[in-house]
């Protein structure tokens, strides 16, 4: 696990580190600085490479002088510096004396059209994590230049324009690669503003590693190795767990054929499928190895997961109610997400047992207007949001984007960094309800199948990816299986 923080606790880090440490600003910017150049000089493969700087007022336009004097020593010479107005940080005033006696070309920011288009690497140190709101319209603008051309972007702790409190929509730098100081920060992992960072490197600039260590965290990333207990050699159907999956309708019948495969991927041992009497046909045909019942006449109780939602349609918020008093552990996603908002602007919260909800981002936003939770649309609401609907919900949130946020009523929030676009294909989502059904009927654990179920289709999916190009979600749970398999220890 690797922890999440908010920029205020590195913020703070940095203040603690001199009063109580006594190391001075300027050491920690120097120490800052080298670190971000030697993770940059790994990247460059000529020392005739045209580096622009781009150094606002603040410190982080410090750090990005540090990178470039460094550089300079390394024979980097081909440089140009454009340095920002505002008001100068007393480290950065320092470094911009320092920078001055080089020799390097400086230009102001209304010439640097030309110094942009010829760049190799463009250096952003416009502004650092400290940002309370949207960049002021010169450096917007020359966000917006930077990102139009197409050019490398290194950012020093974090692309400009990004915060805790700034609006996801305002401008922003998108780097290639990041350096970042001292932890990771809460506002690269927003779903909206993750891809903007590139690859993202931590350093340490010289803090107290206790300073680090102790810090409250917003959210971890789960990078543990994906690890499965392996079937007994005496288990069979009943004892490997019966998934039944409510869903499907005319028009998305198919989504019972993939959630019911998927199931029988993960390791289920008997799968249900559970369906309008008018599709019964069609769903019995299309995947003999599961038995087909009629949605509205079967008990519930004989099941170890309900998987309610996927491909069902509307006019289902009845049904939920009645599957809800059953008390059997679900997953939620699809259809089944929007019956339960609409379940909830009626008649509030619905009673459940043990409850997993698997929304993407639309379906997020629905359920946040049907419990009246507001999201002001930056990193920090956002993540403020997913834990307050956890606990409203009394239910594990799995919310689906580029990044994967897993959040429970107690449980901290778990961030799965996939950034796979090839799994945004239909069906995908149906996959992914499969294999945490799956689990969760082997395991009796809600948290520990919606953490393996997001790891094995993200692996599934770069499986696929790599061997296929392009898929469709057939194709993907052959590796769903190949993956569970491989994950038994």
């Amino acid at each position: 696990m690797r922890p999440i923080v908010t920029a205020a606790e590195i913020a703070d880090v940095d203040i603690r580190a001199q009063e109580e440490a006594k190391i001075p600003a300027l050491l920690l910017m120097e120490s800052a600085g080298l670190q971000a150049w030697q993770c940059l000089k790994g990247r460059l493969t000529d020392t005739d490479a045209s580096l622009l700087f781009l150094a606002g007022a603040g410190n982080n336009g410090g750090d990005a002088l540090v990178v470039s004097r460094y550089a300079y020593n390394d024979g980097y010479t081909n440089q140009t510096i454009c340095l920002l107005d505002g008001r100068i940080s007393p480290s950065s005033a320092v470094q911009r004396r320092i920078i001055e006696g080089y020799g390097i070309v400086m230009i102001e920011g209304k010439d640097v059209d030309q110094a942009v288009a010829h760049a190799d690497w463009v250096i952003d140190g416009i502004a650092g994590t400290g940002l309370k709101g949207p960049l002021r319209p010169e450096a917007s603008e020359l966000v917006s230049l930077v990102n139009r051309s197409g050019v490398p972007v290194f950012s020093i702790d974090i692309p400009s324009g990004l915060g805790d409190l700034v609006a996801i929509d305002a401008p922003s730098v998108t780097a290639t690669l990041t350096v970042t100081m001292g932890a990771l920060k809460s506002a690269m992992f927003h779903p909206k503003t993750h891809g903007r960072c590139g690859e993202i490197v931590v350093v340490n600039p010289s803090f107290p590693p206790p300073m680090i260590e102790g810090l409250p965290t917003v959210a971890q990333i789960d990078d543990e190795a994906l690890s499965l207990p392996p079937l007994k050699a005496d288990d069979y159907k009943n004892s490997r767990g019966h998934v039944a999956i409510f869903g499907g309708s005319r028009a998305y019948s198919g989504a019972l054929r993939l959630a019911g495969r998927s199931a029988f991927a993960s390791r289920a041992g008997l799968v249900t499928l559970c369906c309008d009497e008018e599709i019964m046909e069609i769903a019995a045909s299309e995947a003999p190895s599961v038995m087909v019942r009629s949605s509205h006449a079967v008990d519930p109780s004989p099941f170890d997961v309900l998987l309610v939602g996927p491909g069902w349609g509307s006019g289902r918020r009845a049904l939920l109610r009645e599957l809800f008093l059953s008390k059997k552990p679900m997953v939620l996603d699809a259809d089944g997400i929007t019956a339960l908002a609409e379940l909830i602007a009626a008649e509030g919260v619905p009673a459940h047992g043990p409850l997993i909800i698997t929304p993407h981002l639309g379906e997020l936003r629905r359920l946040a207007s049907a419990l009246g939770i507001a999201d002001d649309h930056t990193p920090s609401g956002f993540f403020a949001m997913i834990e307050e609907m956890a606990g409203s919900l009394d239910a594990l949130l799995v919310v689906k984007s580029s990044l994967v946020h897993i959040v429970g009523p107690t449980e901290g929030i778990l961030v799965y960094e996939g950034s796979n676009p090839s799994l945004g294909v239909a069906g995908s989502g149906d996959v992914l309800g499969a294999i945490i059904a799956a689990l969760w009927a082997t395991s009796r654990d809600g948290l520990s199948a919606a953490r393996g179920g997001v790891q094995v289709h993200q692996e599934a999916g770069r499986r696929a990816h790599e061997a296929e190009g392009y898929y469709d979600s057939e194709r993907l749970i052959e590796y769903v299986a190949r993956v569970v398999m491989e994950a038994e220890r």
